[in-house]
């Protein structure tokens, strides 16, 4: 760049200051043209984005230029839980890696291999797993509760060999079911869901029911979309699916699993594999059961569960000298800009603004200095206070005897109430370490009486928003409830849940001691409604 150059551009900014500046001075009468100054405020923007690209045009045309570096490693995603075997080969072509599009993925049996594969990977790559991959498979076991234990002793073995080891592993939970009416291997798996996306960090989801709303809405609509009779029955089963997974209480533990550190849960996926990856289980017996019909029974194919497509890093840019010297200038233009704007801005919101501001004063000082009998009359006025203080004291405590008798002739259920803080982070809805001893006396209550149904109602404090607070109520209440279930193979239907918010206080929330007197949980043993 010549000395032209350097200097020509900051004596053009500084001309369009005057200038702009000079026409918010002029008076009332000659400012009737005064738009004159946001046209050159954007004409300056017109420029300081014209000189960068001139600059780059030029810059095109010689050799510098940006290569992409091709030894670029591919992501390795570790396969985890009860049936992450599924997805590798076994017999004489066992093995616990496998490439499968853009990826590596490694086998992990157990929970304590975890910790080493991570070591492995550390020491190789100089980098952790770039995710974690949990298969579940409906149709696994032929008992639900033989699945609940097995992922609920993942979770366990986890928290208890692995926490705070390591950093935070993005995990997506994929469900792999056959939802054709008729088997067929040669067709490629239909993915539902989130995408495995290595190249961008998502955000934390706190439970998979989160995403389960999102792949309904995407079976609804390839539903609608379907052409071929035979896969219509795709969307039912897939929503067949999610709804043993509630019932089941299945749902929480895989999101109270994928989020035990250092997993977190990052997306959900639901595989139409086209064939019935093992012989009929514990989905296809709920489904039989709750709607009388008999799914086609297709003979399992003993071969690897399917792998999900995934989004890679993008490739890394170099860029030569002259290269990284060019974003400096685009900066200064950018910079020169701002600066225009913000003294032009600041101008025209002083003019604009102008008498507003000298009504406001002259409202202020009236308010400071009153008329004397405006004032006289404001002193009156507690002079009358205490005749409305004394139409109030006739109210007296009327019928509280009664209430009293009524409250003592009660039979209040059976039931205890636990401190939210001792169970749950805040603003989590997953048990955290420790919280199982508090819930053992509930635990000890329920079993001493199996014939009553049994409510848990969440409630909270009135920080935040109303809505916000409900669900998460009911969020609360409902994995006390899944820990219930899991811990003591009780049935789901005896348990009711309630979220009620904010809405049913025992003390003020004025107060700290109030706010945490009202994050609550409750379980209570309600009276059997066959007993007279």
């Amino acid at each position: 760049m010549t000395s032209v150059d350097l200097y020509r551009l900051p004596l053009s900014w500084l001309a369009l200051v005057v200038i702009g500046l000079t026409l918010l001075c002029l008076s009332l009468g000659s400012r009737s043209w005064w738009l004159v100054v946001p046209g050159l405020t954007l004409l300056t923007a017109f420029g300081a984005a014209a000189f960068p690209a001139c600059r780059r045009w030029r810059a095109n045309r010689e050799d510098d230029a940006i290569q992409p570096d091709k030894a670029r490693e591919l992501p390795i995603i570790l396969v985890v839980g009860p049936y992450a075997a599924s997805a590798f080969a076994r017999g004489a072509q066992a093995s616990t890696l496998r490439r499968d599009g853009d990826a590596v993925w490694m086998l992990v049996r157990t929970p304590g291999e975890l910790a080493e594969s991570i070591d492995t990977i550390r020491e190789a790559h100089q980098r952790l797993p770039d995710a974690v991959l949990m298969p579940v498979v409906p149709d696994g076991d032929r008992d639900d509760a033989v699945m609940r234990r097995e992922f609920s002793h993942w979770r366990y073995e986890l928290d208890r060999t692995i926490r705070h080891r390591v950093g935070v592993l993005p995990c997506h939970i994929a469900i792999y079911a056959c939802l054709r009416a008729n088997g067929d291997t040669a067709v490629d798996p239909v993915w539902f869901g989130d995408v495995i996306d290595v190249s961008t960090a998502r955000p934390e989801i706190q439970h998979a029911r989160q995403a389960v709303g999102l792949i309904r809405r995407e079976l609804d609509q390839a539903w609608l979309a379907m052409t071929q009779s035979e896969l219509a029955p795709r969307a039912a089963l897939g929503h067949a699916v999610f709804d043993w997974l509630e019932d089941a209480a299945l749902l929480s533990i895989l999101s109270s699993l994928a989020n035990t550190a250092p997993l977190s849960l990052r997306g959900l996926l639901l595989a139409d594999v086209g064939y019935s990856p093992v012989r009929p289980g514990a989905w296809t017996r709920w489904l039989t059961g709750k709607t009388g019909l008999q799914p086609s029974l297709i003979p399992p194919k003993a071969q690897p569960l399917p792998l999900p497509g995934i989004t890679a890093r993008r490739p890394v840019l170099q860029a030569t000298k002259s290269e990284r010297r060019k974003p400096r200038w685009s900066v200064s233009h950018t910079v020169a800009a701002s600066v225009v704007l913000v003294a032009v801005s600041i101008s025209v919101s002083a003019w604009m603004n102008s008498r507003p501001v000298t009504r406001v004063a002259g409202g202020l000082d009236a308010f400071l200095h009153p008329p004397v009998t405006q004032a006289d009359a404001q002193r009156g006025r507690p002079e009358t206070l205490p005749g409305r203080y004394a139409g109030l004291a006739r109210h007296e405590d009327v019928g509280v005897p009664a209430l009293e008798q009524a409250v003592s002739n009660s039979n209040p259920p059976k039931g205890m109430t636990i401190d939210n803080l001792s169970l749950f982070d805040s603003g989590k809805t997953t048990l955290k370490p420790g919280a199982e001893s508090k819930l053992k006396a509930a635990l000890d209550l329920i079993l001493a009486n199996p014939g009553k149904p049994v409510l848990i109602a969440g409630h909270t404090d009135n920080v935040g928003l109303s809505a916000a607070n409900l669900k998460l109520s009911e969020a609360r209440a409902r994995a006390i409830r899944d820990w219930l279930v899991d811990t003591a193979s009780l049935p789901v239907t005896r348990f009711a849940i309630q979220g009620y918010g904010d809405t049913r206080p025992l003390a003020s929330n004025e107060n700290s001691l109030g706010r945490e007197m009202n994050r609550r949980v409750e379980i209570t043993l309600l009276p059997d409604s066959r007993t007279p």
